[in-house]
């Protein structure tokens, strides 16, 4: 376990909404926060005016927030936040190597598989920095929920006890309640796959397809998840907790989420380069849908919505011709 401080100084590395949502969580216990902008001119707005308008409008941040674009000034910490989209994930921790300490300890907060090794967060922090201190923050949390403090629970997942616990104290406030757990594959395998169905459940709302469609998109989905979670090793009951049942609840059955907003969008006749045109925010479920079917051939795991998904996205299926293939699957055992 890393020795952290009574005081730790904490960076969070990137500063789009749900960065800036968890230094503002962080900075209501008191913790001063580095929040990492890759853009200097982001920085200058959080430091002179104390909002960050591009990501969470109208939400005042904390005066105990600095933001820098100096990657090496915000290393200078104990625990850090990795809260950059997950296809960036990579090319980030590569240009923090050489600042590295043994001490650091590294929190995971992106959910996506990187698409072209479709390694998890996890391993590819650990191929970079393979003797770095890592645990996984996930779970049913909307950044402007967060960042105007208001109540939520999230799964914080690291093999080591004593260091989750360290974590957990620190992360804990009246409002955002972490509980632990030490399965960091189940964690980010449903925060990743979640995405994915729901932008299923955004289409099927889209072409008004009723709410019965969305609870059975919703429950297939979950299964298809569970499935492949436990063939890469993830544990069953990790599915039913915050990270699994808790964010596909959420993330299925609101326009706050990006992945649903998309799917409707779909649903309703756009396309997705004029839909992905209007957005600054990453929609990661767009990128994981390629990941989770490569995972599903390579572990021989039915996954028949994340395929829809992936050939609606990247194969240029009409919303017709998919939705006429999954109606024509067999009908099978629910278990």
């Amino acid at each position: 376990m890393s020795n952290i401080s009574k005081q730790p100084k904490i960076s969070v590395i990137g500063a789009g909404s749900w960065g800036s949502a968890l230094a503002q969580s962080m900075a209501f216990n008191g913790h001063s926060i580095t929040l990492w902008a890759r853009r200097s001119e982001l920085a200058k707005q959080i430091n002179e005016i104390h909002y960050n308008q591009p990501y969470l409008k109208g939400i005042e941040l904390s005066h105990h927030i600095t933001a820098t674009s100096d990657l090496k000034a915000a290393m200078d910490s104990d625990i850090l936040l990795m809260v950059t989209p997950a296809q960036s994930l990579r090319f980030i921790l590569s240009d923090m190597e050489s600042y590295i300490r043994p001490e650091h300890v590294l929190v995971l907060c992106s959910k996506g598989i990187e698409i072209q090794s479709c390694m998890l967060m996890s391993e590819i922090s650990s191929s970079i920095l393979p003797n770095t201190h890592l645990a996984v923050l996930t779970g049913p949390n909307f950044a402007h929920d967060i960042a105007r403090l208001k109540p939520a629970a999230t799964t914080l997942a690291c093999e080591d006890e004593d260091l989750a616990k360290t974590l957990q104290n620190i992360v804990a406030t009246p409002y955002f309640r972490p509980y632990i757990s030490n399965d960091i594959i189940g964690a980010q395998i449903a925060g990743a796959l979640k995405n994915v169905i729901a932008i299923a459940c955004g289409i099927a709302k889209g072409l008004d397809m009723g709410d019965s469609a969305l609870a059975s998109l919703v429950t297939r989905g979950l299964a298809e998840i569970s499935r492949l979670g436990i063939a890469m090793g993830a544990k069953q009951e990790t599915f039913m907790g915050l990270c699994g049942v808790g964010d596909l609840m959420l993330t299925c059955s609101s326009e706050q989420s990006r992945n649903f907003s998309l799917g409707y969008a779909l649903g309703q006749g756009q396309s997705l380069k004029q839909i992905m045109d209007t957005r600054q925010s990453v929609t990661e479920g767009v990128h994981t849908a390629q990941s989770a079917i490569k995972l599903a051939e390579k572990y021989e795991v039915e996954m028949p919505i994340s395929f829809a998904v992936h050939k609606c996205l990247n194969e240029g299926l009409s919303l017709d011709e998919v939705l006429r293939d999954m109606l024509n699957r067999p009908i099978g055992h629910e278990n």
